[in-house]
């Protein structure tokens, strides 16, 4: 079977080169209605020219992708109707994080997720009305594994995992599939980081095929997954967890008792597989009997350090500022509620410790770093914690509810490390702590704006990992289950009473404490007194020749296999270049010539036939 895109419209942002042209030449090629955006009117206007030239139908469109809803007029106006949305439209702005401008992570951010959100946002509801349409968000490498030098990249593109996960949810009844991919291809961008020699083999020609293959309403529909695509070279990742373990949840259950267990929260020895944030065990009643934990010796203390906690004027934030007061540090208490910073900070001085407010926002994070310094004189922690909920379902959602969550989460967790980073790298020494959500790593409906922000955090954190390790800067991102006054909202009383913060600060506390000498740029789950961590897992995946022409069937051929985690294959790669490791293997992978003859017998066959 030939796959035909006769009657459908596609949009292609980023499309006047690598890539999105060849996305565009392919779904041309097979009938379909293209619109051609880019910012660059020359390069759109020869991408629909060749299009043309060829027989097919195309327009072009300068818009920017922030401008959603003139992107998908465009094909409305042109075509009357759109049925599938390729986010491809990126930019790079790669530097060293404590060199990196606000607006070189800003521009990344707006071009790659508020671009996604604004394009998809114009394009759903025309997809719920036709009750069908097809979404592909371009991910990368350095988003899942994060990447030296990317911070700003990979927070954008792992924002679009955690956004395609929500849009999936969203999307099923009105069979909308979204799907994220994480290609290696030549391009403009990857010229300015690959070597020519490694740009001749990762031809986009070999991911346009896979893109095809999900977007027909007649192929695969892997809705919420995510797939790494290059030289031939096609895997699926999952998240995988460790069991984890569980401590007593008393007045034991601290940082020192962590330290004593840690191995176990790292055990992958009996691993799950979880694909929502219903798929976790409650652990609340087995850590009520367990017998009180031991202490390590010497304990986990914070005795002279300065410990910076944004939003923590209640919930998580409180119970982590009480936990370090009584554990001898100076405690920074930053809410924009007043009140809540104020009571905090008095909470602390009542039991004899240290602490002063910080009344502003996350995103203020210049002032909230001077308020640690003119206070305590220095600074070697941050939990980056504050954070806000605008629940709405995708259709409802107003562009001021996403930016709202995106700031304060996102931008707010940037901008807090990006000016305690020097402090850090100086005294060669410092630990982050940031805070993402179940919601980021699975995705959940009606939280498209929450799972993006929470999600962007987690490649951020993981480039902070690389970057910092040789200042003795580590940084590790937390998914935290507690009841406080966001979850109080979604969760029903009891559940809200029982998960309590106290139940998620020790973990924090051996985190961010000199005893942690190695952990790094890892995520971790954690919920009433359990904690595990999780990873990606890569199935084995499957190498097409690369001296033959890729085509969308042959991607569906072989879809069995390179989505198979269980035959033994499965890897769990940590950085981006073991993630290429297995593309690059491919590139000598070589069909014969009899099937190289057969293939061009093959092709030319059925283009004699579709003439006919």
């Amino acid at each position: 079977m030939s796959l035909s895109f006769k009657g459908q419209t596609v949009v292609v942002t980023g499309a006047g080169g690598g890539l999105g042209k060849v996305y565009s030449l392919l779904f041309a090629s097979r009938g379909a209605n293209v619109v051609v955006n880019d910012f660059n009117a020359e390069a759109a206007q020869k991408v629909v020219d060749e299009i043309k030239k060829a027989g097919g139908s195309a327009i072009a469109n300068t818009s920017s992708v922030t401008d959603g809803a003139a992107v998908i007029q465009s094909a409305i106006s042109a075509f009357g109707g759109v049925s599938i949305l390729i986010n491809n439209a990126g930019i790079l702005r790669d530097r060293g994080f404590k060199n990196m401008t606000d607006a070189e992570f800003d521009q990344v951010i707006a071009v790659h997720v508020k671009g996604a959100f604004s394009c998809t946002k114009a394009a759903w509801s025309h997809f719920r009305n036709q009750k069908f349409g097809r979404i592909i968000n371009t991910a990368s490498a350095a988003g899942i594994y994060g990447n030296f030098g990317q911070a700003n990249y990979s927070a954008a593109k792992m924002s679009l995992i955690g956004f395609t996960k929500s849009l999936a949810r969203e999307g099923a009844k009105y069979n909308i599939s979204a799907v994220a991919i994480a290609p290696v291809a030549a391009s403009a961008m990857t010229a300015t980081i690959m070597s020519p020699e490694m740009l001749a083999n990762l031809k986009p020609e070999f991911v346009a095929p896979f893109v095809a293959a999900v977007c027909h309403p007649d192929g695969p529909n892997p809705s919420g997954r995510v797939f790494e695509i290059g030289a031939g070279f096609i895997t699926e990742i999952r998240w995988e967890r460790s069991k984890g373990t569980v401590w007593k949840t008393d007045d034991t259950f601290t940082p020192s008792a962590v330290k004593l267990k840690w191995s176990e929260v790292n055990d992958f020895s009996d691993p799950s597989h979880p694909e929502s944030v219903s798929d976790v065990d409650s652990t609340l009643e087995l850590a009520s009997t367990m017998p009180p934990n031991p202490q390590s010796v010497p304990p986990v203390r914070f005795d002279g350090k300065t410990v910076i906690i944004t939003g923590a004027g209640a919930g998580l934030g409180r119970a982590y500022a009480l936990m370090y007061a009584r554990l001898g540090a100076n405690v920074v208490v930053n809410d924009v509620s007043e009140k809540g910073a104020h009571a905090v900070c008095s909470e602390i001085k009542s039991a004899g410790g240290k602490a002063v407010p910080a009344v502003c926002s996350a995103e203020d994070g210049e002032a909230i770093v001077k308020t640690a310094l003119d206070a305590f004189g220095g600074v070697h922690v941050l939990v980056a914690n504050a954070g806000v909920l605008r629940d709405r379902s995708f259709t409802a959602m107003s562009e001021q509810e996403w930016d709202l969550v995106v700031a304060v989460h996102l931008r707010g967790t940037y901008k807090c490390a990006k000016a305690v980073w020097p402090v850090f790298q100086k005294q060669k020494y410092g630990r982050i702590v940031t805070t993402c959500s179940q919601v980021g790593i699975y995705g959940n409906f009606g939280q498209t704006n929450y799972s993006t922000a929470k999600a962007g955090i987690m490649g951020f954190t993981k480039t902070l990992g690389f970057e910092g390790r040789k200042y003795n800067i580590l940084s590790n991102v937390i998914a935290p289950s507690a009841g406080t006054a966001m979850t109080m909202t979604i969760w029903p009383r009891e559940m809200v009473d029982a998960y309590k913060p106290d139940y998620i600060a020790p973990i924090v506390g051996y985190l961010t404490s000199e005893a942690n000498t190695e952990t790094t740029g890892q995520l971790f789950e954690i919920s009433g007194g359990w904690a595990a961590q999780t990873r990606w897992q890569r199935a084995g995946g499957y190498g097409f020749p690369t001296n033959r022409v890729l085509t969308p069937e042959d991607v569906i051929s072989k879809w069995d296999v390179f989505t198979d985690f269980d035959d033994g294959r499965a890897i769990h790669p940590i950085t981006s270049a073991e993630g290429m490791q297995q593309i690059m293997g491919n590139f000598e992978n070589k069909a014969s010539v009899v099937e190289t003859v057969k293939d061009a017998v093959r092709d030319a066959g059925k283009a004699l036939k579709s003439k006919l």
